[in-house]
Parts: C-alpha cells; sequence; structure tokens
C-alpha cells in the first residue's frame, strides 16, 4: 500500500517541478538568458534579494509563486559544499543525509584522504544506496 501511495505521488512531484522550471522560464527570461540565473550558486537569501530586485524590476510574480520560486533555486542552484573541507552538518545538508552518515563520510576523508570525484565519495560505505549522483552540482572537490 505504501508503495502505491508513492508512485501514485510521483507524477504529481514531477508536474510540480515542471511548473517551477515554467515559473522560472517564464520570470527570469525577460531580461536576461536562463543561462546568466542557472550558473549561479546563491544561499535563499541571496536567492531572495535577486527574486525580490527582479520584481521591483517589473518582473510579474505572485507572492506564492516568488516563494516557490526562490525554494526552488535555493534547492537546486544553492551554493557548493566542498567535501574535503566541510564538516559533518554542511555534508549532511549538501548530501541529504543524516549527521550520523555524514560524520561517517568526514571520518572516511580522514582516514582515505579527499575525494576527487564524485565515485571516491560513493565508495563510502555509509553512503550505500543513498542517491547522492543526483547532488553531484552541488559538491566540489577542490582540495
Amino acid at each position: 500500500m505504501k508503495r502505491l501511495a508513492f508512485l501514485l505521488l510521483l507524477p504529481a512531484a514531477a508536474v510540480a517541478q515542471d511548473d517551477v522550471k515554467a515559473l522560472l522560464q517564464r520570470a527570469c527570461t525577460k531580461c536576461h538568458s536562463i543561462d546568466a540565473t542557472v550558473r549561479q550558486r546563491n544561499s535563499k537569501d541571496h536567492w531572495q534579494d535577486i527574486v525580490d530586485n527582479m520584481i521591483s524590476r517589473g518582473a510579474e510574480l505572485t507572492d506564492p509563486e516568488a516563494e516557490k520560486l526562490i525554494d526552488y533555486l535555493a534547492k537546486t542552484y544553492g551554493p557548493r559544499v566542498n567535501v574535503n573541507k566541510a564538516n559533518a552538518q554542511d555534508v549532511a545538508k549538501a548530501l541529504d543525509v543524516t549527521t550520523e552518515v555524514a560524520a561517517a563520510v568526514v571520518e572516511y576523508r580522514a582516514k582515505n584522504g579527499p575525494f576527487k570525484t564524485i565515485e571516491d565519495l560513493k565508495a563510502v560505505p555509509a553512503l550505500a544506496g543513498k542517491d547522492i549522483e543526483s547532488k553531484k552540482a552541488g559538491l566540489d572537490f577542490a582540495q
């Protein structure tokens, strides 16, 4: 029964994602290309400032649309986390895992050296079965 409920929610999530992408396209391309927006990596507060500025310059967004857009931008185009320097709390947030799993990532890094690629990160046993590939754009592997 739980699996059926989950499967029923998937199309709604996909539609919601498409709606936000369409909103992003509509709101952000009247003055500049979409690339100018999506190449940025900003905190939620900074995205809030950017969207507020856009609205003050004529972007047509309702308050609920603006909130939805800000949440999407912050989640999808938030700051990158350097997995070789981040503490467990920041790793947990970036990978959307528990702090215990993130602590295991930090411990693995201390024992085995810095991560060079996403594949190195996937080798951490505590991350087995976790979806970290979709988080790749928000990760930095600089040493």
